[in-house]
């Protein structure tokens, strides 16, 4: 089987996907596979979904045209199977306030939402790109001069910005539909950004997550409703905080990273997978010839 690995794309987590594409391109090499890359910048994308012969698209891509359901769009018109969910699924959970209006109809516990700052009677808040992942544009905001000051650096962006809960930041994965465990993520900064994701010892990673039995199993069962109400497909990751009050859901990733400090492969060594033998989960579940 010949797969394509898209990777790179135009979103501010180029770098990122490049790193994911690039450790799962030498997975599947491994594995047998005749695998190549394709960079959705580096080339004419359209040019290179269509001109590139590949039985498999390995979608590998992290936020806008990659993460968002138009490259999978694409990928429907040239009817070229692809890992991942679909248009429908990547579109809604990469949107993460029409995510949580969804899961608030299923009973599932979630910040406080605000439409403006104006609406806003207690702080800290957070407030956040509503489409960008790897906590991008993340600011945490402790009164109303700064919460005007991040919307300002924000201008133009769909945001999210809700109410602050304090607590133990864990992340539950799902893989084919299998609970993979949960991880409790803790950073030395205090707050898990964009740096602490992607350097090395700036956060230490508790596998399995050390917390009440009752909670470990209610992340898992979540995550594992979330994946289902969302009709998501393979692989994905859902974030949330465990307060005094309990758990809270925060936001799902449908193209987790896959970079050698990335989440989904620590919840898959719990079950005792290789980096490979996730990647032929992956690709084998969509019974390709």
């Amino acid at each position: 089987m010949r797969i394509a690995v898209l990777m790179g794309g135009v979103s501010s987590e180029r770098e990122i996907s490049l790193m994911s594409g690039g450790a799962i391109l030498q997975g599947l090499l491994n594995l047998g596979y005749d695998a190549f890359k394709i960079d959705l910048v580096e080339e004419n994308y359209l040019t290179a979904l269509m001109e590139n012969e590949y039985d498999l698209a390995y979608v590998a891509l992290h936020g806008e045209f990659g993460e968002d359901g138009r490259v999978q769009a694409v990928l429907d018109i040239l009817k070229k199977p692809y890992t991942g969910s679909g248009v429908t699924a990547s579109a809604v959970s990469m949107d993460k306030v029409l995510t949580k209006i969804i899961v608030d109809d299923f009973g599932i516990k979630t910040p406080m939402k605000y439409t403006s700052i104006d609406e806003v009677e207690k702080y800290p808040i957070v407030i956040k790109p509503s489409k960008e992942g790897s906590s991008v544009g993340l600011y945490i905001c402790q009164n109303s001069e700064e919460a005007y000051l991040a919307v300002e650096k924000l201008k133009g962006i769909d945001l999210v910005i809700e109410e602050f809960i304090a607590g133990e930041e864990l992340t539950a994965g799902i893989l084919n539909g299998e609970k993979l465990g949960v991880v409790k993520i803790i950073p030395n900064s205090g707050t898990y950004d964009f740096e602490s994701k992607y350097t090395v010892g700036k956060t230490i990673y508790e596998v399995p997550a050390i917390i009440e039995e009752n909670y470990y199993e209610e992340a898992m069962e979540i995550a594992s409703k979330v994946h289902d109400i969302l009709n998501l497909r393979g692989m994905s990751r859902s974030d949330f905080i465990l307060s005094k009050d309990g758990l809270y859901f925060l936001e799902v990733n449908t193209s987790p990273g896959m970079t050698t400090t990335s989440l989904l492969p620590k919840l898959g060594k719990l079950k005792g997978y290789s980096f490979e033998t996730i990647l032929e989960k992956i690709v084998s579940e969509l019974n390709i010839l």
